[in-house]
């Protein structure tokens, strides 16, 4: 050790400039080839910024004319023609009226560092949460990873009945929680709502509907229930594929299913928000 510290002392300048930049070049090479490229696949919900929940009234989802641009086989090249990424499936769902949610199953070319045991991807990581950004085929995708291939999914798919209750009320109509006719009337039953893939997420079992019932107080102050003919009471019986974490269930992804919430049904000719009045298994 004391013989390179005393060569190294009896260099010039010039060699020792060359030596560090020796030195800095194998050091630089040996990072870069300790990370190698591998293709990962990882599920991208476009437009979503982050985990936070927020009500769906508050227009969530993706305008529907920009969702209908993408296609399968899309891709994002770099400058030498490589694939960095590539679109292998999609699938959406009506969110509400003009508004879909749009999940693209996307192939990312990833670098893959031993160092950390990460996947990065333009230099960010390739996480569950984390939002990604890509340019595929003139369309600029910006969306949150919401699955990545190899990190197991804990929530499962099942089938449960619910009842719920179309209510409609307007400060025209402040004593009953009936809707218009024409709103019970657009409800069929065997009506299916399903996501792009063609898959089953709801289907009105049976409807019900009655004449609105009303409080009148008359004129010596008793308070009576009357019907009325001009507002309808819908009741829904529904067949729902939700998605069970943690013992809850949650349509449409994250909509939670519980007694008193709202779910949206969205039909070719109607959307409308029933309240959840009972859960079977």
């Amino acid at each position: 050790m004391e013989w390179l510290n005393k060569k190294y002392k009896q260099l010039a300048l010039f060699d020792k400039i060359l030596i560090l930049l020796a030195v800095f070049v194998i050091v630089f090479f040996g990072y870069i080839f300790s990370r190698k490229s591998e293709y990962l696949e990882v599920v991208i919900k476009v437009n979503e910024e982050n985990t936070r929940y927020e009500l769906w009234r508050q227009e969530t989802g993706t305008m529907t004319w920009f969702t209908e641009l993408f296609y399968e086989g899309m891709s994002e090249t770099d400058g030498l023609g490589r694939v960095m990424a590539e679109v292998l499936e999609m699938r959406s769902y009506d969110t509400e009226p003009g508004r879909k949610a749009l999940y693209l199953t996307t192939r990312i070319n990833a670098v893959y560092s031993k160092s950390s045991g990460q996947y990065t991807f333009k230099g960010r990581p390739l996480l569950i949460g984390s939002t990604i950004k890509l340019n595929l085929d003139n369309l600029l995708v910006e969306g949150l990873i919401t699955q990545v291939a190899g990190v197991d999914d804990p929530r499962l798919m099942e089938t449960i009945i619910v009842e719920a209750q179309v209510r409609d009320e307007t400060p025209v109509f402040p004593e009953t929680s009936g809707t218009k006719v024409y709103v019970a009337d657009a409800l069929d039953i065997g009506e299916e709502i399903k996501d792009s893939q063609g898959n089953i997420i709801l289907k009105i079992l049976d409807k019900k509907v009655e004449n609105a019932k009303r409080l009148v107080t008359t004129s010596d102050g008793r308070v009576i229930v009357q019907s009325n003919p001009l507002r309808k009471d819908v009741y829904l019986t529904l067949e729902i594929t939700a998605y069970k974490i943690g013992g809850r269930y949650y349509i449409f992804d994250d909509i939670p299913i519980l007694i008193g919430e709202i779910i949206p049904i969205n039909t070719p000719t109607i959307s409308v928000w029933p309240e959840i009045t009972s859960i079977g298994i």
